[in-house]
C-alpha cells in the first residue's frame, strides 16, 4: 500500500519594478453620462442640476462648469420586448443659473452609434491612422476625432442660454428597427467652454407610438 503524499503549498516571490504611466491628470471636470449604460425606461440618466424643488432630490448631484469642461455619453438601446423597436432619443441639456446670459462654446465635438457609423471590431495591437479613418467603435471614432481637433457638422459652434433658462445641447437618436439582433449603442465625446455657470442633465426618451388609422 502507498500513502498518498500531502502537497504543502508554497509562496513564491518575484521581485519586480512598478512604474507610474507618463502624464498626468488635468483638473477638467467631465460630465460623464454612462450608467446605466443599457437604458431600459425613459427618465434621467445624470444630472447636475439642483436638487431643491425637484420631484426626486436625489437624482440631481447640484455642480455647476464654468469654463472648460468635457462631456461623454454612451447609452445602449435595446428592443425589450423584441417587438418594441421604438427609438430610444439621447438629450443633453444645459441650465443657466445665473441672472445674465451664458454662452458655451463647443470647441470639438463627435457623436457616432455603434451601427452603422462604427461597428465594435478586433484591430491589431498597432495600426497607423494618419487619416482616422481606422476605429474599433463608436468612442474609439469619436476620440479620433476630438484629438484631430474636428466637431460634426450637425453640432452647434455656439450655444447661448438666456439667465434661467434651459436649452439643448443635444438630442440623438439610437435606432433599432433595422438591427438583428436589435440592438444598438452611441457614443458622444465633446470638449466645451463657457463663459459662465452651466448646469447639465441627460435624458432617454423613446419615439412616440403613433396610432395606424
Amino acid at each position: 500500500m502507498h500513502l498518498a503524499q500531502t502537497a504543502q503549498s508554497q509562496e513564491v516571490v518575484r521581485p519586480q519594478s512598478v512604474r507610474s504611466l507618463s502624464g498626468s491628470l488635468d483638473n477638467i471636470p467631465v460630465f460623464n453620462s454612462n450608467s446605466p449604460e443599457l437604458v431600459k425606461a425613459e427618465g434621467i440618466l445624470l444630472s447636475t442640476l439642483s436638487p431643491q424643488g425637484k420631484a426626486t432630490s436625489a437624482a440631481h448631484l447640484d455642480f455647476v462648469f464654468n469654463g472648460r469642461f468635457d462631456l461623454f455619453a454612451h447609452h445602449i438601446a435595446k428592443a425589450d420586448p423584441p417587438e418594441d423597436l421604438r427609438t430610444l432619443y439621447l438629450g443633453v441639456i444645459a441650465y443657466n443659473p445665473s441672472k445674465v446670459p451664458v454662452t458655451i462654446d463647443l470647441l470639438q465635438g463627435a457623436s457616432y452609434l455603434s451601427q452603422p457609423d462604427a461597428p465594435f471590431i478586433d484591430l491589431p495591437s498597432l495600426v497607423e491612422n494618419p487619416d482616422g479613418d481606422v476605429f474599433a467603435g463608436p468612442g474609439s471614432r469619436a476620440t479620433s476625432d476630438i484629438l484631430r481637433g474636428r466637431r460634426q457638422e450637425n453640432l452647434p459652434e455656439r450655444l447661448t442660454i438666456p439667465a434661467g433658462e434651459m436649452a439643448m445641447v443635444l438630442n440623438v437618436p439610437i435606432p433599432v428597427r433595422s438591427l438583428t439582433p436589435p440592438i444598438n449603442g452611441r457614443s458622444t465625446l465633446m470638449r466645451l467652454r463657457s463663459d459662465g455657470p452651466v448646469q447639465l442633465a441627460s435624458l432617454g426618451m423613446f419615439a412616440n407610438r403613433w396610432p395606424v388609422w
